[in-house]
């Protein structure tokens, strides 16, 4: 199951000649609209306690930040969609009642990903191993540029980037192949063989994709510790952001699979492994074509093309990372149709409805997107202006998601209820 299979069901259809259907549908959109507006009141609260560059916690470095929601994010994928919920019994997920079971799903959740985070990281990988993993061992080491700031956010930028590749390969396996090989074991031992798979994939992505900038970024470059980046002519940056780019909207993709396109096109194809293989590769593709048109949107939208060394909008590394950012506005506008508003409307035909939602979600984000960039400054204390370097929507985006995901999925829509109770 992927990550909002889950969330994926959406309300009963209404038929046009049943008025109760109907009737139960309004409450649907109802009570959709009302978890939705508690979800974001509790993410302005949270981004003021937590992140606002004006507020109590302060982690909106960015990266820091960024961090922090992305761990987090990934510790709710290996404990729901990973472990099935392991060690929790299924007579308490099912029985409990949905503020118990959401507070205990949350803090488990939430906890492993700071865990990760502050103690994994910083304190035992990256103290004991590769030091780029941790902003206090950077600092602690010394070296030109190696400030505390300065150290954090290159630590975060690793952390933010080797979870990514984990989240991606686990959840792109589950995605393509399902449980496969370990679809008959116990929650347990598919768990196990779930997560392993994902982490041994993820340091071989990471080692390619990332790696080679993680140690040129230190001067003088570590070149007998990394190939110098092999994307540099290409990307017109050695920044590994380049691949970050194309790899959130290929995650975007494997989420749609179940959350709007009801598994199609890749569930035609019967054999498991051939389904995984050409849905391997055909994601990927689509992640590279979409960073590119992202690009050439960008150059036609302002009128200018990014080139080595530009700044601002002119940045390619900066470019690359924005179509990430706008990747994530859509994602989050079509898990608030899928988990609020039931998918709907669920009228017949697998094409009809998917090419619907995707409509739905491409639109809905840039809206999202525009709200964020004229409101962010006044609600949440960002830089005015979208051509900021150290500024970025994800830490939003993600912390939405993560608030979402405990509200409808470990809390089961408390207090209205969820669209496909």
């Amino acid at each position: 199951m992927s990550d909002i299979a889950a969330f994926g069901g959406g309300a009963p259809a209404a038929s046009r000649g049943d008025a109760r259907a109907g009737s139960r549908s309004g409450t649907f959109a109802l009570a959709g609209v009302l978890n939705l507006a508690i979800v974001l009141v509790a993410a302005q609260a949270c981004w003021y306690v937590f992140f606002s560059p004006t507020g109590l916690v302060r982690l909106y470095t960015p990266n820091v930040g960024v961090a922090l929601v992305i761990a987090m994010l990934m510790s709710i994928h290996w404990g729901k969609d990973v472990f099935g919920y392991w060690p929790l019994s299924p007579a308490f997920l099912e029985q409990a009642h949905p503020v118990k079971r959401g507070l205990v799903l949350s803090v488990v959740s939430l906890g492993l990903g700071a865990l990760v985070m502050f103690v994994f990281y910083d304190n035992l990988l990256g103290r004991f191993g590769p030091v780029f993993l941790s902003g206090p061992m950077l600092a602690a080491s010394g070296g030109l540029g190696q400030f505390a700031l300065t150290a954090q956010e290159n630590g975060c930028f690793a952390q933010i980037m080797l979870n990514t590749c984990v989240i991606f390969c686990t959840m792109g396996w589950l995605t393509a192949l399902g449980g496969a090989p370990w679809t008959d074991d116990k929650r347990l031992g598919r768990g196990l063989g779930l997560f392993s798979t994902g982490l041994l994939l993820a340091a071989l992505a990471f080692a390619v994709f990332f790696y080679p900038h993680i140690a040129y970024q230190f001067y003088p470059a570590q070149v007998f510790m990394a190939a110098e980046p092999w994307w540099k002519e290409t990307a017109m940056t050695m920044s590994s952001v380049f691949h970050f780019g194309w790899m959130v909207p290929a995650l975007v993709l494997f989420y749609w699979t179940d959350l709007l396109w009801e598994g199609r096109p890749w569930s035609l194809i019967g054999s498991t492994w051939l389904r995984g293989a050409v849905m391997a590769a055909a994601v990927v593709a689509a992640g590279v074509v979409l960073m590119h048109a992202g690009n050439a949107i960008m150059d036609w939208y302002w009128d200018t093309e990014a080139f080595i060394g530009g700044a601002t909008i002119e940045n390619p590394a900066w470019r690359w990372n924005h179509v990430a950012e706008m990747a994530m506005f859509m994602h989050a506008a079509a898990v608030i149709l899928a988990l609020y508003f039931g998918n709907g409307p669920r009228f017949s035909g697998v094409a009809a409805r998917a090419l619907f939602r995707t409509a739905v979600a491409v639109l809905g984000g840039l809206a999202l997107a525009w709200l964020y960039y004229e409101l962010g400054p006044v609600l949440l204390g960002t830089v005015p202006g979208i051509g900021q370097e150290g500024d970025t929507s994800l830490c939003w985006t993600v912390m939405l998601l993560i608030l979402m995901t405990c509200q409808q999925v470990f809390f089961r829509g408390y207090p209205f209820g969820r669209n496909d109770d």
